[in-house]
């Protein structure tokens, strides 16, 4: 019986792992590849950040672009989101863009950019040092779609979004046009997929030169 098992079991594992192997390398050349980042509670119980900027409205599959341009507005380079989809590389055929396209356009435009996975303390880190981090979420719990949406602020129960998706606005604030809450937030970070199993909880640390 113990050989039967070895037989039949053993090669499905030893098959799970390389598709395992050859799906992350597929990711990661892709989507580019994960930093861990991860931090204790060492932040402000809310912050927000104050710097004037403005939100613009996407028109098509352009949340890419429009949240690169958010951020080099963030740090004082006038930006338009349509006109930084048009040099945004890294396109599918659909119009959607993956990770490694939006870290190439901003380091291109001069800012140090690191495509990570990490946890609510980290992003609540980068916010409350003034920088504002791109997430990468489900642009709805349970569906595949996914969106590009920079995060200006958060309190003990909400994170506060910059979001370039008219039909996602659910307030009009000073400063961001969408609050999650903490338990919403979670479930949309988590991307991760059979396609990209590893791939979850992700954010761009962007900081200029």
């Amino acid at each position: 019986m113990q050989e039967i098992c070895n037989l039949v079991f053993c090669p499905l594992i030893i098959t799970g792992i390389r598709t395992v192997i050859i799906i992350t390398v597929i990711n990661c050349l892709l989507m580019g590849i994960l930093h861990p980042y991860f931090a204790k509670k060492c932040y402000p119980p809310s912050f927000l950040i104050s710097q004037a900027n403005r939100i613009d409205l996407q028109s098509s599959m352009e949340c890419s672009a429009y949240a690169c341009a958010f951020v080099l507005r963030h740090y004082g380079r006038e930006a338009e989101g349509a006109e930084v989809y048009k040099e945004i590389s890294g396109r599918r055929k659909d119009g959607a863009v993956y990770p490694k396209g939006v870290k190439k356009l901003l380091q291109r435009q001069g800012m140090n950019v690191v495509y990570c996975t990490g946890n609510f303390n980290a992003l609540k880190k980068e916010i409350s040092s003034g920088k504002v981090p791109i997430v990468f979420i489900r642009t709805y719990p349970g569906k595949k779609w996914l969106h590009y949406v920079p995060v200006v602020g958060y309190d003990e129960e909400n994170f506060f979004l910059a979001d370039s998706l008219a039909e996602l606005a659910n307030c009009s604030e000073k400063g961001y046009n969408r609050k999650v809450s903490n338990r919403e937030f979670k479930k949309l970070w988590n991307t991760s997929m059979l396609k990209m199993p590893l791939y979850r909880h992700t954010f761009f640390r962007i900081g200029g030169k």
